[in-house]
C-alpha cells in the first residue's frame, strides 16, 4: 500500500508505531464554510446599501424624520447576517487544520488546540450512529457519527465531515475490540454486571429500562433499522423491549456477550 507522507505536524511522532493511513477533514467540508462567510458578507453589505438607498429616498420625499425608521430593519438584518458570517469564519478556521493520522498502536488527531494521541488500550467506549435518511422511499443519503471516549475522559466525535470515515471507524472498532472484549470477558465471569450505557449485562441476564430480562427467558436478540430489540420467549404485547443502539457503546462487545447465552441477529 502507498502510504502518503505524513502531515508536517506528525512528522516527529513515533510514540505509536509507524503510520499507516491519513484522514483529513473533506476539502468540500473545508471550504464550503469559507464560500458562506463570503455569500453572508455578500449579503449583509447588500442589505445595508439597500438599506442607505431606502433612506436616501425617504430623506429627499419626506426629510431626516423619516432616516432612522427606514435604516433599522435592513441594519438589523445585515447585522445579523454579518454575526452569522463570523460564526462560519470561526468553524472555518478551526476545522481548517483537522486530520487524523492512524498508527499501528493508536491514532492521532489535530486540531487548533494541538495534537492528541490516543492509544487503542486507553479506549474505553466507541458508540456508532448511522442515520438514513429516505424521501418518498428513496434513499438519499445516510449521516455516519462516531463518539470515542479514552480512560482520561476525553472524548472524540466523527462524522461525514472526515474523508472516508466509516471505513476510519471501521479501523478504531476492529483495533479496540479485543481489548475491550477481553476486559468485559473478565469482568462478566469473575460475576460483575457491565454497563452498556442503559442496557447492563451479568450471569443472570440483561436489564433495559427498568426490565430484567433472565437469560433462559430471552429467545432472540435483533438489531435492525438502528434498534437493538429483546424477544422473550412467551411473546405477547409487552414480551420484550429495544433500545437505540446510538446510546449503546461498545456494541460489538455486548453482542459478543450476548452471543455465549442467546441467540443474536444483525440485518
Amino acid at each position: 500500500m502507498n502510504i502518503p507522507r505524513p502531515p508536517e505536524a506528525f512528522s516527529s511522532q513515533s510514540r505509536l508505531g509507524g503510520s499507516i493511513e491519513t484522514y483529513p477533514l473533506r476539502k468540500g467540508r473545508r471550504w464550503a464554510s469559507l464560500v458562506m462567510v463570503l455569500v453572508l458578507l455578500a449579503g449583509s453589505a447588500s442589505v445595508k446599501a439597500y438599506g442607505l438607498y431606502l433612506a436616501y429616498l425617504g430623506w429627499k420625499r419626506y426629510g431626516a424624520a423619516v432616516v432612522g425608521e427606514a435604516l433599522f430593519w435592513p441594519l438589523v438584518v445585515a447585522a445579523g447576517l454579518f454575526l452569522l458570517s463570523l460564526i462560519f469564519a470561526g468553524s472555518a478556521y478551526a476545522n481548517w487544520v483537522k486530520v487524523i493520522l492512524l498508527y499501528r498502536d493508536g491514532f492521532a488527531y489535530k486540531d487548533r488546540r494541538g495534537l492528541h494521541l490516543w492509544r487503542w488500550r486507553d479506549v474505553t467506549a466507541l458508540r456508532m450512529a448511522a442515520i438514513r435518511h429516505d424521501v418518498f422511499g428513496i434513499h438519499t443519503g445516510t449521516i455516519h457519527t462516531y463518539t470515542i471516549e479514552n480512560r482520561n475522559g476525553n472524548r472524540l466525535v466523527l462524522n461525514d465531515g472526515f474523508s472516508r470515515v466509516e471505513e476510519l471507524a471501521q479501523v478504531i472498532e476492529e483495533k479496540t475490540f479485543p481489548i475491550l472484549f477481553e476486559q468485559a470477558a473478565q469482568q462478566y465471569n469473575a460475576g460483575q454486571t457491565l454497563t452498556f450505557g442503559p442496557l447492563w449485562v451479568d450471569k443472570a441476564g440483561i436489564q433495559i429500562s427498568g426490565k430484567n430480562y433472565a437469560w433462559d427467558e430471552i429467545q432472540l436478540v435483533t438489531v435492525q433499522r438502528g434498534y437493538l430489540r429483546i424477544a422473550r420467549k412467551d411473546g405477547g404485547l409487552f414480551g420484550g423491549a429495544k433500545i437505540a443502539v446510538a446510546g449503546i457503546p461498545n456494541l460489538r462487545v455486548l453482542l459478543s456477550i450476548i452471543r455465549q447465552m442467546a441467540s443474536v441477529k444483525i440485518e
